[in-house]
């Protein structure tokens, strides 16, 4: 019986053979394969920041059945989101990237194959964004997990808590696409009405989100004065300027702009387009605030960029729509 055990495991695939089976050497040769160009022989990486600016550096964790699906055939956009998502709060600092450390924890059940697919996410995002890996770790757990640290540098640093009463709100491009391609692709609403298009459309801002990277650095030059990437959800993420700052910010719904698609979505779920939006997380468009004086030269940067609401004394939120204030029990994720 053994015989024939190995003698089936000889006729198994590469892809389906455990990851385990090739050792931590093994399998960080493959991700320097992936990233040829770049020296991963060393326990450190090693970079001169740009002169006279400050660093900056981010963690993010993406565990599997938590922040993605655990099943393979995500695995590659897994690969691509953890990456997207770790950048992102660079860009929400006002700063550029300039290297990545990738963790990752391997567990029994894993395959070749599906570490391969993560490894290529990873490497597609960097190939996008110019983001280069430049060291890691790999352990063995539980549950499959990659943790990357993104580090980069910033000439002038924007963070959460600089808002002024009287400032603008303004958000950097359409939301709503995420959540509601996160409901398309794991089947949580009938969406056959849609078009295929549209469907594909939505999937991919859940699947592939693309933050604009390089935005923060100009906000920052024309005089942001607070900036959040949108990772838990506007609503959320405002509460956090909100927090940090020390004011109120009131937030005009209907004035959010909606990825295409999300009206449709809302509509099967019985929501209002407007609120699913603002609850979306990992849309990671910046949420900003600037003095009104710096409106035209904030809109010049990009045509999607768009006045959301409006801050003033006091505390907390005060979403709206047409005026009259809106209710929000569930105001976006939350870790714990």
């Amino acid at each position: 019986a053994e015989d024939q055990t190995l003698k089936l495991e000889d006729k198994m695939p590469e892809s389906d053979r455990r990851a385990w089976e090739r050792g931590e050497f093994g399998l960080i040769d493959r991700i320097r394969a992936a990233f040829p160009r770049i020296d991963l022989t060393d326990d450190c990486a090693a970079m001169r920041p740009p002169r006279d600016e400050r660093l900056l550096l981010t963690t993010d964790a993406a565990v599997a059945g938590v922040h993605f699906p655990n099943r393979p055939e995500f695995m590659v956009d897994a690969g691509f989101r953890a990456f997207a998502g770790a950048a992102s709060d660079i860009d929400a600092s006002a700063g550029n990237p300039h290297g990545a450390l990738l963790a990752l924890v391997i567990p029994a059940d894993l395959t070749t194959g599906e570490f391969d697919d993560f490894i290529r996410g990873i490497s597609e995002y960097s190939a996008l964004s110019g983001i280069p890996i430049i060291g890691g770790n790999i352990a063995r757990g539980r549950e499959f997990a990659a943790t990357i640290t993104v580090v980069g540098s910033t000439a002038k640093l924007v963070t959460r808590s600089g808002a002024q009463p009287d400032d603008l709100l303004l958000v950097s491009g359409a939301l709503g696409g995420s959540e509601a391609g996160r409901l398309i692709a794991m089947g949580e609403i009938k969406s056959e009405t849609i078009s295929k298009k549209v469907r594909e459309e939505l999937e991919a801002r859940f699947r592939r989100p693309s933050p604009p990277l390089g935005l923060g650095a100009k906000l920052a030059r024309i005089g942001a004065t607070a900036m959040i990437d949108i990772s838990d959800g506007l609503l959320a993420d405002a509460t956090h300027i909100a927090e940090s700052s020390g004011i109120e910010i009131a937030i005009e719904l209907d004035r959010i702009p909606i990825f295409r698609g999300v009206a449709e979505v809302a509509a099967i779920r019985g929501i209002a387009p407007d609120l699913l939006a603002a609850r979306s997380g990992e849309e990671y468009e910046l949420l900003f605030t600037i003095p009104k004086n710096a409106l035209d030269a904030a809109k010049s940067l990009s045509k999607t960029i768009a006045v959301i609401g409006h801050i003033k004394q006091g505390g907390g939120i005060t979403p709206t729509r047409s005026g009259v204030p809106i209710a929000t029990n569930e105001i976006g994720w939350r870790h714990f």
